[in-house]
């Protein structure tokens, strides 16, 4: 059990490189994210196998931080496609109107 927790460590190191150089993308970058839940995923199975309990509270937080940048995207994405459907109602709404005083007229 030993020799398995001293690979994983050493398996970090690199890990903990590319991490800091994601960190450089922005929060919502799909690499970035992407990275981070192969990462959680990692550390959860180093947890489990290996009894780890710096491995399990670095995947919790790591799940928790990308949970609510998933969370923030899903929100931006909902108010803007709300804000498109706002819209689009409105836009429905003139050529509506607009048709409607074209048969008036027609009919004048």
């Amino acid at each position: 059990m030993s020799l398995l927790r001293i690979n994983y460590r050493l398996s970090r190191i690199p890990l903990r490189f590319i991490e800091a150089v994601l960190t450089r993308f922005d929060e919502q970058a799909p690499i970035r994210l992407a990275y981070e839940e192969a990462l959680i995923e990692w550390d959860r199975a180093a947890a489990q196998l290996l009894g780890d309990q710096n491995a399990d509270r670095r995947a919790t937080e790591l799940h928790r931080h990308t949970a609510a940048v998933r969370d923030a995207i899903t929100r931006a994405n909902s108010r803007r496609d709300h804000h498109g459907l706002i819209l689009l109602d409105e836009q429905r709404d003139r050529f509506h109107r607009r048709r409607r005083q074209r048969q008036f007229e027609g009919i004048s």
